[in-house]
């Protein structure tokens, strides 16, 4: 027994605390073990047959880990629940949610259970350690409780962080139907924004100054363009590499830090020894001047291609 409880202990290490009936039992601690390390205080009950470690603190996380385990093998934990693991950045509502496979049925106390006809293994990964539909999945289910606009942002906001994919999330919306929980033609409009090659920028609102310019008819300037300068290599945020034009965008978070003022200041002042014109705009930059300066510095007439 002594080796079976150093088993289920670590891993309950990796369940935030809590274990199922079947798990002790498959580690050799019997029937009438598990009945006296509750009564001595070692365990607790969390949901019928789940039982949390004594210690082991109470978390959304460990309730949420506790309902998948109750709900059986066919559980993950999805929609809003499945969007704060994976750290959407505009969340629906926030319930606890899971979704079971068909034909099981279940019943959860205080959970929202979702009973869906297809969750193949490819749409199931694991997030801080629980069961969870993927990113993309995610996304699809989310997508009759968030907009069209917060859909984009979720799904770039993923891109940049390495954990979504354009490719699965195509493959995901075309192995489902719409229905009372998802809206894929809205799913399908911002692929369609997003042809192969599409590159979300470095960050949400390095994205927007694209947008605003491309909106405005003028040429759209590479991402995340590779420059060296002196003995450095540069990453610059949009470039017009033929005008040897480059556009920064600077946000208060990183570019404002002290350390961030030093490094800018010395890749300007190596970019433009080298002949690259700068074009620094900020959060307080309206579109219209964006517009106005770049069409400026790139010497197209806005008049001739409005």
């Amino acid at each position: 027994m002594e080796a079976g409880l150093t088993h289920v202990t670590s891993l309950g290490a990796r369940q935030d605390g809590v274990v199922h009936r079947d798990q002790l039992v498959q580690a050799g601690i019997s029937g009438k073990a598990i009945t006296s390390l509750v009564e001595r205080g070692w365990l607790r009950h969390e949901r019928r047959g789940v039982y949390a470690f004594a210690g082991a603190p109470r978390t959304w996380n460990q309730q949420l880990h506790a309902a998948v385990l109750f709900a059986g093998d066919t559980a993950v934990a999805s929609n809003s629940c499945a969007a704060t693991l994976w750290e959407f950045a505009a969340l629906p509502y926030l319930t606890l949610e899971i979704s079971v496979l068909r034909p099981r049925s279940v019943r959860v106390d205080g959970i929202a259970v979702h009973h869906v006809t297809s969750l193949p293994d490819a749409d199931i990964t694991r997030r801080a350690g629980i069961p969870v539909t993927t990113f993309e999945r995610t996304l699809l289910d989310c997508s009759t409780v968030l907009s069209q606009f917060q859909l984009a942002r979720n799904l770039d906001d993923g891109l940049r962080r390495n954990v979504a994919s354009l490719r699965v999330l195509r493959e995901a919306a075309a192995r489902l139907r719409s229905g009372p929980g998802r809206r894929l033609s809205v799913v399908q409009a911002v692929l369609d924004e997003r042809p192969s090659g599409y590159n979300p920028g470095g960050s949400r609102e390095e994205r927007l100054v694209l947008d605003v310019l491309v909106k405005a008819g003028l040429p759209a300037p590479a991402q995340q363009f590779k420059v060296v300068a002196g003995s450095n290599t540069y990453f610059l945020d949009y470039a017009y590499p033929e005008e040897k034009v480059f556009i920064e965008y600077y946000g208060v978070g990183w570019h404002g830090t002290p350390s961030a003022v030093v490094y800018d200041s010395d890749r300007i002042s190596a970019l433009t020894t080298d002949r690259w014109l700068p074009l620094i705009f900020t959060e307080q930059t309206p579109d219209h001047v964006m517009v106005e300066r770049t069409a400026a510095i790139l010497g197209l007439d806005l008049r001739r291609i409005a």
